[in-house]
Formats: C-alpha cells, sequence, structure tokens
C-alpha cells in the first residue's frame, strides 16, 4: 500500500532526522585521539586502562572517548568480571577506519608530510590485497606477524606465524634462509612491521614489509585465522 503524501515540514523533518543521526558518526570520529583508540581497538579486545596505556592519556579521558565511540556504535563493550571490553563493533568500521585513511591521505599532503619526516625514504612494501594474497598462495612465502602475541591469537592472517619483534630481536624465533619473508602488523601507521624487516635484511633474509593489517584484510575481503 503506498505511503500517504507528505508535507514540507515532514519532509524537512525526515531529512533533519536523517542526517543529524548520520552525522553522530563524523563526530565521534573528529578527534585524533578516538582514531587511535579504534585503530587499537580493531587489533583486539582492550580495557580502558590498556588502551590508556597505550595511546599516552590519562584514564578518564580514554573513558570519556570510549563511551563516545560506545554511544554512537562504532565499539561494543562486554563485562567481564569487575573489567569492561572494548571492542571494535565488526568489519564495517574496519572498512570505514580504511576509507578515512585513503580519503584523508588523498586530499591531504600533511599525511604524506609526516611519514617522510619520521622514516625518510620509507619503503612501501605491499601495499594492496589482491598481491598480498597472490604471494601467500606461494609456497615459498612465509608471512611473519610483529605485533604483540595477543593480538596474533585474536586474529591474524591466514598461515601467518607469531613474530613479535622483541623475540625477533632475541632469536627466539627460528627462521630458514630458503623462505621469502612478508611481515605485517597493525596496518601502514604502525612501526613493528618496518623494524623487523630491517632486522632481517640485517641477518642476510628476504624480507619486504605488508602495509596491511588484519583490520585492512577484513575490510579488502579476506578471512583471518584465530587460536582456539
Amino acid at each position: 500500500m503506498p505511503s500517504r503524501p507528505r508535507g514540507p515540514r515532514q519532509k524537512r523533518r525526515f531529512k533533519d532526522d536523517v542526517y543529524a543521526a548520520a552525522a553522530r558518526i563524523p563526530a565521534a570520529l573528529a578527534n585524533r585521539h578516538r582514531l587511535e583508540l579504534l585503530d587499537l581497538l580493531s587489533q583486539r579486545s582492550r580495557t580502558v586502562q590498556d588502551v590508556a596505556a597505550e595511546a599516552g592519556i590519562t584514564v578518564a579521558n580514554a573513558s570519556q572517548h570510549l563511551r563516545v565511540l560506545a554511544d554512537c556504535g562504532l565499539v561494543t563493550v562486554e563485562r567481564r568480571g569487575t573489567f569492561a571490553f572494548y571492542r571494535v563493533a565488526g568489519p564495517v568500521v574496519y572498512r570505514l577506519l580504511v576509507a578515512l585513511r585513503a580519503v584523508a591521505e588523498s586530499v591531504d599532503s600533511r599525511i604524506a608530510e609526516v611519514e617522510r619526516a619520521y622514516f625518510g625514504l620509507r619503503d612501501p612494501g605491499i601495499p594492496d590485497f589482491a598481491t598480498a594474497r597472490d604471494l601467500l598462495a606461494d609456497a615459498r612465502t612465509m608471512v611473519l606477524d610483529a605485533r604483540p602475541r595477543e593480538e596474533f591469537d585474536t586474529a591474524h592472517l591466514p598461515g601467518a606465524i607469531s613474530a613479535p619483534l622483541e623475540e625477533l630481536r632475541s632469536g627466539q624465533v627460528t627462521l630458514p634462509r630458503s623462505k621469502r619473508y612478508l611481515v605485517y602488523c597493525r596496518g601502514p601507521y604502525c612501526v613493528f612491521a618496518d623494524e623487523a624487516v630491517a632486522l632481517l635484511r640485517e641477518r642476510g633474509l628476504d624480507a619486504t614489509r605488508l602495509a596491511l593489517g588484519p583490520a585492512e584484510w577484513v575490510a579488502a575481503g579476506g578471512e583471518v585465522a584465530r587460536v582456539g
């Protein structure tokens, strides 16, 4: 049954309500700390104390930011005893973060300038999903996850082995010289993989950075594996 005609005021109210609701998302993202917290939560679920320490902000500040993200549905909260664990609310948020980063990089040259100032001439590595997927299908390729082990256990790329940076430095991870290594961490702005690749190359191994983390992998349509 067709809906009855609406008057101009009703149409205006509809548009106002729709765009007001949609605007909550960019409003929640319009803060550098909240963007970093979302990036951290895309790796694994965390407590407010955990993300505060990692992001270098106070627990009270982190709690306020997480509340904003939760109120608009970008993160979910799970209670475990006396602790609250926050996590990203699914692959749609991964896609949002990837799209936001792509738009920002395409319209604002300051991001590239900041990267150059920090890294110098950074090796671009493997930046896209299709190339990485093809390389992963090659039996000669071994994939290393340079993130902390807790993040690896939450989700990692298919076939990857856990190789946290500190364990690589101390020689706890045994790597055959016959392999070609793809090393990834939390995504394109994470430095763990750059440091791991430099270390492996110093040891005479064929190593390349994969500029995608599990969040980018899922956003591109890939599957991830979990421990347990």
